[in-house]
């Protein structure tokens, strides 16, 4: 026998080639589904228009975004190997080539007390959120996986008191790039929306006014809103502001889950991965790019 590729029998031979034709078929079975589903037409929304979130807020979508309902967008992440939760309310993209989108949620998780926003150390916070990356980490190595780095805050989190709304930004090293999350939560009187964008750390500063802007636009209806608390009958959340930043962060990222798809693949075959990825990445930009299906023309009365 020499080294680990020698063939020890016929049937041996014949298992092995057996078993890489079916797994060729399925690569190609499994790349070609994906993309027959994206090729197909999505009904985005394009500003400037209202958008309605649910019963609980609406977004004013300027010109130049466009706006994914929620079936679709929790099609569209499931094929990108992401696992909705339900909570998915839409996916924003812009209208023009820009790599960049932003997934909107809403979590009824209750009334989330504020009154630790002026209270916290964004470098206790930090050092946290990295100490639960850490952990993570310890798992990612135990199976082969090149850990996740935090670099650092690339916007510390600040909270608007009179808009009840919060804002963040963490950079992570990659094993190839650099990449952002930009976070964003908006307090209600019955749980938070929250609008995470996802990009490239180079893009940073194209990417804040957009989140500024969509933020500024995104507003609870009358009822909903974080003023309209009742003590006496509403569901007070069972975790603070600065709680759900820490446990925000990454963890319910599009990039977070995206890596519990990886994992098993991973293990499966680094060459298995790579062309998964290479795939998936593709949509994704095809995706971003697709136009608005056209509506077809009045047929005119016959004389």
């Amino acid at each position: 026998m020499e080294g680990i590729y020698a063939i020890d029998s016929p049937s041996k031979e014949l298992t092995m080639k057996t078993t890489s034709i079916l797994l060729i078929a399925l690569i190609f079975a499994c790349s070609q589904a994906m993309a027959e589903q994206a090729d197909a037409p999505l009904s985005w929304q394009a500003g400037p228009t209202d958008v309605t979130l649910s019963d609980q807020a609406t977004l004013r979508l300027p010109e130049g975004y466009r706006f994914l309902g929620p079936e679709e967008t929790q099609a569209v992440l499931k094929s990108m190997g992401n696992f909705p939760s339900g909570s998915e309310l839409g996916l924003i993209a812009p209208a023009k080539d820009e790599d960049w989108f932003v997934v909107v949620r809403y979590v009824d998780a209750g009334y989330v007390k504020d009154d630790d926003a002026a209270n916290w150390n964004a470098d206790e916070l930090f050092a946290s959120i990295k100490e639960g990356t850490e952990d993570d980490n310890k798992r990612r190595e135990a199976q082969g996986i090149p850990p996740l780095v935090l670099i650092g805050w690339e916007e510390k989190p600040h909270y608007d008191a009179q808009a009840h709304k919060v804002v963040w930004a963490i950079s992570s090293q990659g094993s190839q790039s650099a990449g952002v999350n930009y976070n964003t939560l908006a307090l209600g009187r019955h749980g938070y929306m929250s609008m995470n964008m996802v990009g490239d750390l180079r893009d940073l500063p194209q990417l804040k006014p957009h989140v500024q802007t969509l933020l500024t636009n995104l507003n609870f209806t009358e009822g909903k809103r974080y003023a309209d608390f009742n003590s006496a009958t509403d569901k007070v959340a069972a975790v603070g502001l600065a709680a759900l930043i820490a446990g925000a962060a990454f963890k319910s990222g599009i990039l977070a889950k995206l890596w519990a798809l990886l994992i098993p693949l991973i293990i499966a075959g680094k060459k298995l991965l790579i062309f998964l990825v290479l795939v998936v990445g593709g949509l994704l930009a095809k995706w971003l790019k697709k136009k608005p299906a056209p509506v077809p023309a009045a047929t005119p009365p016959s004389p």
